[in-house]
């Protein structure tokens, strides 16, 4: 997602996260943001993303962050019928981009 203007980092992605996994009754979800664990960039328009700024791009298109959020012991998650939620183990995900992806795969060392 997108922040708005002049929103702050950890605040929307509180807003986010409500409003894509949040209770569709109301009531307030407490997300705990912990930390940033890794930034990836997209230099321009093609897909691959870089965990460092490329040296010859100034200013590239995107910058993705990955936080840490801590989840309270018993949640209701509110899933979108095209949204498919994985509980994937560490281990799984360790190089395994084939099948994750190269940003989720790399979890286990932004982590460790």
């Amino acid at each position: 997602g997108e922040l708005g203007s002049g929103e702050d980092q950890t605040a929307g992605l509180k807003r986010l996260l409500t409003e894509t996994l949040g209770r569709q009754d109301g009531a307030p979800m407490d997300w705990v943001v912990e930390d940033t664990i890794g930034n990836w960039w997209r230099p321009n328009f093609e897909p691959p993303q870089y965990p460092y700024i490329p040296a010859h791009i100034t200013k590239p298109k995107e910058h993705k962050r990955l936080f840490l959020v801590q989840l309270p012991e018993k949640a209701l998650f509110a899933v979108p019928r095209n949204y498919k939620l994985v509980a994937a183990p560490l281990f799984e995900l360790y190089d395994n981009s084939a099948g994750y992806g190269p940003i989720i795969s790399s979890l286990p060392q932004a982590l460790g």
